[in-house]
């Protein structure tokens, strides 16, 4: 079985990304992101080499209520 990377933070902005199975360690505990809707625009700014790396932060994918969402192409 394998572990969750211990990525704690968003590859985007830094801060912390709240990706509950890099917290704990298992793919068990499911992540915010994972019910969250995640604008295919936020996922086109992670650097190439982040990418399927780390979570991003609700506020960086916008699925924070409220949360901007990118513009940019």
């Amino acid at each position: 079985m394998t572990t969750p990377l211990p990525n704690l933070t968003c590859p985007l902005c830094g801060g912390d990304n709240q990706c509950a199975p890099a917290n704990t360690g298992s793919f068990q505990v499911d992540c915010w992101c994972r019910t969250a809707p995640v604008p295919s625009d936020a996922l086109a700014r992670v650097p190439a080499e982040q990418r399927g790396l780390a979570c991003l932060c609700p506020r960086c994918a916008g699925a924070c209520e409220g949360a901007p969402r990118s513009t940019e192409n």
